[in-house]
C-alpha cells in the first residue's frame, strides 16, 4: 500500500514538473539575436514604415520618423543587446537596407551608448559621403531614467549651392549661397519600399 502512495506521488510530481522543465529546455534553446538574425526584423520594420498610406508622398522629415519609429520599436522589442543592435544596423547600411541617417536615428533611440560607434562605422561615413548628406552624433551630460547616455543626432541633406554673377566667367561678383536640404533617408537605399 505504501509503496503505491509513493508511486502516485512521485507520478504527481513528474507531471506537474514537466511543463516547467519543458519551458526550461524552450528557453535555452532560443537562440540570442545577432546582426545577420536581425536585418530581416530591420527590413520587415522598414517596410511596414513604408506601407503606411502616403508614405510616398510624405516629407523626408515625415518618412525618417516613419522609418525611424518602425525599427526603433522592432529591435527593442527583439531583446538584442546594444552591440548586436549596432552591429546589425551598421550591416543594414552597409546592405543598403537602410539608409546611414536611419541607422544613426534609430541606434540613438534604442542603444544611445553606441550611436557614435554607428555614426563612425566606415559604411554609415562612405554612404553619408556617397550621397552627399551629413550627420553629427552630440552625447550630452544628460542621462535618461535609465542611466543611458542622451544623444542628440543632427542630419542634413545634399546642400544646394548658387552664386548671383557668372561662375564661368567670374562676372557680376557673385556671391555663393549654400542652402541646406533636408535628409533624405531613402538616399542610398536599394529597398523597394523607397522607390514607390
Amino acid at each position: 500500500m505504501a509503496s503505491h502512495r509513493v508511486r502516485a506521488i512521485a507520478i504527481s510530481l513528474a507531471v506537474a514538473l514537466a511543463p516547467i522543465g519543458a519551458g526550461a529546455v524552450w528557453a535555452q534553446n532560443t537562440p540570442a539575436p545577432t546582426a545577420a538574425s536581425l536585418q530581416a526584423t530591420i527590413a520587415a520594420a522598414a517596410q511596414s514604415a513604408a506601407q503606411q498610406p502616403g508614405f510616398a508622398q510624405r516629407t523626408p522629415a515625415q518618412k525618417l520618423a516613419a522609418i525611424q519609429a518602425a525599427i526603433s520599436a522592432a529591435l527593442a522589442a527583439s531583446g538584442a543587446s546594444p552591440t548586436v543592435i549596432a552591429a546589425a544596423l551598421i550591416q543594414a547600411v552597409s546592405s543598403g537596407t537602410v539608409s546611414a541617417g536611419v541607422a544613426i536615428q534609430v541606434a540613438a533611440a534604442v542603444a544611445p551608448e553606441m550611436a557614435q560607434q554607428v555614426a563612425s562605422a566606415p559604411a554609415v561615413t562612405q554612404q553619408l559621403a556617397a550621397t552627399g548628406q551629413s550627420a553629427t552624433v552630440t552625447q550630452t551630460a544628460a542621462t535618461d531614467a535609465g542611466g543611458a547616455p542622451s544623444v542628440l543626432v543632427s542630419l542634413a541633406g545634399v546642400a544646394s549651392t548658387s552664386t548671383g554673377g557668372d561662375a564661368a566667367t567670374g562676372a557680376g561678383g557673385g556671391t555663393t549661397t549654400v542652402t541646406p536640404a533636408p535628409y533624405d533617408p531613402c538616399a542610398g537605399v536599394i529597398a523597394a519600399y523607397c522607390g514607390s
